[in-house]
């Protein structure tokens, strides 16, 4: 609520821009006046990445210097792998966060998964094509939550049959009209997917 409220008193919103519009149809899906919308687009693969935010860091500093109330709106929890973490180290200016909802607590809800109790460890790590490191990292805990898998899904894939891993859930989408749960590995197709693993060691 109060994020909503932060929008909804925002003369900008800022946000970004995907192929797939998934934050800007949140943003208008909540009646966000479209005239408010400023999408910044962060095109995958882009080598100019720094470059790029620290100008996306001038535009929001420009609009607080100049008393426009704005506003950065990320999907999920902005302190976690999201493109405001980019832009942070560009921002000279006071502004306070405000706490979202990551899709490691949306699947673990929809799915009923407990993703962490009493003593037990949980890890959290982005899907890296390097199969030594998945591995050390898949084996040394308990409890995994890896975010974009399908930038490392064979490795992932070739890691759970290896092990005998059985406990796994997989989801894209989370917490939207798109959301998806996958039975296997090999099926994931989207690029917004996170694998729960659950190993009882």
């Amino acid at each position: 609520m109060k994020g909503y409220k932060a929008l909804n008193d925002a003369d900008i919103v800022f946000y970004p821009k995907t192929s797939l519009n998934s934050a800007e149809n949140i943003l208008l899906a909540l009646g966000i006046n479209r005239k408010k919308l400023r999408p910044m687009e962060f095109p995958i693969g882009n080598t100019n990445l720094t470059e790029l935010c620290a100008g996306y860091g001038k535009m929001i500093m420009e609009a607080s210097r100049t008393n426009i109330k704005s506003v950065y709106a990320v999907e999920g929890e902005p302190m976690l792998y999201s493109t405001f973490l980019d832009i942070m180290p560009f921002l000279n200016i006071e502004y306070s966060v405000i706490p979202g909802i990551s899709s490691m607590n949306g699947i673990s809800a929809a799915m009923r998964i407990i993703l962490a109790t009493k003593d037990e460890p949980l890890q959290i790590i982005p899907a890296i094509k390097d199969y030594r490191y998945m591995e050390e990292r898949i084996m040394s805990m308990s409890n995994t939550v890896i975010f974009k898998a399908i930038k490392a899904k064979d490795i992932i894939n070739d890691i759970i049959k290896k092990h005998g891993i059985k406990n796994y859930f997989i989801m894209s989408y989370v917490s939207t009209d798109r959301e998806r749960i996958y039975n296997n590995i090999d099926d994931i197709r989207d690029y917004m997917t996170i694998v729960v693993i659950k190993r009882y060691i």
